[in-house]
């Protein structure tokens, strides 16, 4: 059943693709929150330790590093890359928020020990394959990559696997940063942006699928991809925002009061971002609604049948 009234164009893909009018804030936004950052010492208050202060300036830069570029990502239209960037960039926030949390450093431990847990796992499977295909170049790499990670896992002393926490999964870690909504809403949904695009894929077929005539199959595709890049708008002002958040974490940590305080309002401004985007697909629900019910009646109506 259509829905009455209804353009598609005006009402759907006009409205989504807006958003990419964020683009000059978020980057002004994702400079400040760096700038900012970068300001806070964490050799004063806050008792840091020599591995939570490795952690979190190396964290912090990763996830900038990943921000910018999810940012020039949509500024040149490639934003699959950006929806596979901001993954990952959420994911390092929540890390971010876990190190800078931990006073023991037991997270930092716990990721060291993981690193040298799966790259030895790395390294048999690969010296296995290399001898079952007697490839003795491959023999003797991998060989060598094993013994060097036992050597250098010497030189931490600490990393005693007895008395440290494995590394926990992503929605753990989620769930203990006290975002475990987060997960649900942003992490999980952008897992389809690294493993294969599958949500596109369906998309492509489905339109395909629909009894439509040629304009009005390419007025639907159009909607498609502007939903698409309003999803990357909307991965990418999170992807800011929970690096703002990991920040003021930091930043009250260390008792800077100042800095506090201009996250708060770079969090506001991104938080104003966000809402636009949900009150876009609230109003677009809200259209499809009856359309929606009648389809359930007619369904219902053929059961009893």
């Amino acid at each position: 059943m259509a829905v009455e009234n209804y353009n598609r164009r005006e009402q759907f893909t006009k409205p989504h693709l807006e958003h990419k009018r964020h683009l000059p804030e978020l980057e002004k936004l994702q400079y400040q929150i760096d700038e900012v950052l970068h300001s806070i010492s964490l050799d004063e208050a806050g008792d840091f330790m020599l591995a939570s202060k490795v952690c979190c300036y190396t964290t912090a830069d990763i996830i900038s590093d990943l921000n910018i570029a999810i940012l020039q990502s949509l500024k040149i239209g490639s934003f699959s890359a950006a929806e596979a960037l901001s993954r990952s960039s959420l994911e390092n926030s929540i890390n971010l928020i876990l190190f800078s949390q931990d006073p023991t450093s037991s997270r930092p431990k716990s990721i060291l020990l993981n690193y040298f847990k799966t790259s030895k796992i790395r390294a048999q499977k690969w010296h296995r394959y290399a001898k079952e295909s007697n490839n003795a170049e491959s023999i003797e790499r991998s060989s060598d990559f094993e013994q060097s990670l036992d050597i250098i896992k010497g030189l931490f002393g600490d990393l005693d696997p007895k008395t440290i926490k494995g590394w926990p999964d992503a929605y753990s870690r989620f769930r203990d940063a006290g975002f475990e909504h987060f997960y649900h809403i942003l992490f999980a949904p952008a897992s389809d942006s690294i493993h294969g695009f599958s949500n596109d894929i369906f998309n492509r077929i489905f339109a395909e699928k629909l009894p439509l005539s040629e304009e009005e199959r390419k007025e639907f595709v159009e909607g498609q991809m502007a939903e698409k890049i309003s999803f990357a708008y909307y991965l990418a002002t999170h992807s800011v925002l929970f690096f703002c958040i990991a920040a003021s974490f930091i930043a009250d940590r260390a008792e800077n009061e100042e800095a506090s305080e201009k996250f708060q309002i770079i969090g506001k401004a991104l938080e104003v971002m966000i809402m636009e985007h949900e009150t876009l697909t609230k109003a677009c629900l809200d259209i499809i609604e009856p359309a929606k019910e009648s389809l359930k009646e007619k369904q219902r109506s053929s059961e009893v049948r």
